[in-house]
């Protein structure tokens, strides 16, 4: 091997071994999750560095990738060792990388998740974010696809309950660590609204599927028996819980995604919950068409191309306008 060819090999493998990365460590749920993903897609972008997505932890227990697929440079969080990450940002993570986050010492007192979104200062290899709220990110829309066989699921799903995307209506009725009211009173409601579409409700409550039930409206969602007054979301129950109900958290998380996708491609979505991210995601999917791109194929629009400022705007105005809407036809309960 001639000198020249020497160092150019030199060369490509220490850009290799020199490339930052940035680590996505995935809590709570599916909408908080998109969220900080998106954020982390941009700091990768702008500092030209791998994009390491771990959700094996906390809430979803499962990979990123049996689920959903990036078209940007990825790789896995556990290719590596433990020690394998360079300089390590916030260092408190620098044992931690490929384990639970809420077993940090610095986690633990709860500062990842107030931490501001700016710019690393300092040099550093491997950035890790471990949070469950980031500002928008548009980039994300176009990078992000659903995995083969979650779309197939999906669709079968859809089948199965004979849904036509854009032919029905849909709310998201959230009512275990957060709610929008009395969920009774919100069923009464859209059972009682006077469009002549399908009604869909997708939630995290069986107390609200075993209501969907009794007012007629359609509920795809799985989701195992919680006591009344626990509290608690699907994302908390351990694996324990679940195979009580007879399910895995496979179940679980196709489930959730499925019923992303089934708000997603609805002919309009309203969230009962005022501050809900799982509803904050579906709109900002729905403004750049990105349900219809990633299931049927067809292409995003414009605002997927959109800046932060006008993204934002737009999410704010149609937030504004479901919540008025939601209040005045009894979907939103003070």
């Amino acid at each position: 091997m001639t000198r020249s060819k020497i160092l150019w090999l030199g060369w490509i493998m220490g850009v290799v071994l020199m490339r930052r990365t940035v680590v996505v460590k995935g809590i709570a749920g599916l909408g908080n999750r998109l969220q900080v993903l998106g954020y982390c897609c941009d700091l990768a972008s702008h500092w030209n560095a791998a994009l390491c997505v771990d959700w094996t932890h906390n809430s979803w227990s499962d990979s990123f990738e049996n689920y959903f697929q990036l078209s940007c440079p990825s790789e896995m969080a556990f290719v590596r060792p433990e020690d394998g990450f360079g300089q390590v940002m916030p260092s408190r993570y620098a044992c931690s990388i490929t384990k639970n986050p809420l077993n940090c010492h610095g986690a633990l007192n709860g500062d990842f998740l107030t931490e501001p979104d700016q710019d690393p200062d300092g040099p550093w290899d491997t950035l890790v974010v471990c949070r469950y709220l980031a500002r928008y990110s548009n980039r994300l829309f176009r990078i992000l696809r659903l995995h083969q066989d979650i779309k197939q699921a999906v669709m079968s799903r859809m089948n199965e309950m004979d849904l036509v995307p854009g032919a029905y209506e849909c709310w998201h009725v959230r009512h275990t660590d957060a709610s929008g009211g009395c969920p009774k009173e919100i069923l009464r409601a859209i059972a009682g609204y006077s469009g002549r579409r399908r009604s869909v409700v997708i939630t995290d409550s069986f107390e609200v599927v075993d209501m969907c039930r009794q007012f007629n409206i359609s509920c795809p969602s799985i989701v195992p028996v919680v006591k009344v007054g626990d509290g608690l979301g699907i994302h908390h129950l351990d694996e324990e819980r679940l195979r009580q109900e007879g399910l895995s958290k496979q179940d679980i998380n196709r489930s959730v995604v499925t019923d992303l996708m089934i708000a997603g491609l609805s002919r309009h979505f309203w969230g009962t919950c005022q501050r809900s991210s799982f509803s904050s995601f579906v709109y900002r999917g729905r403004i750049v068409s990105w349900f219809r791109y990633v299931l049927l194929g067809e292409r995003l629009n414009l605002m997927s191309w959109a800046n932060v400022q006008v993204a934002q705007a737009l999410e704010r105005c149609q937030l504004s306008y479901k919540t008025r809407r939601g209040r005045q036809l009894g979907w939103i309960i003070d």
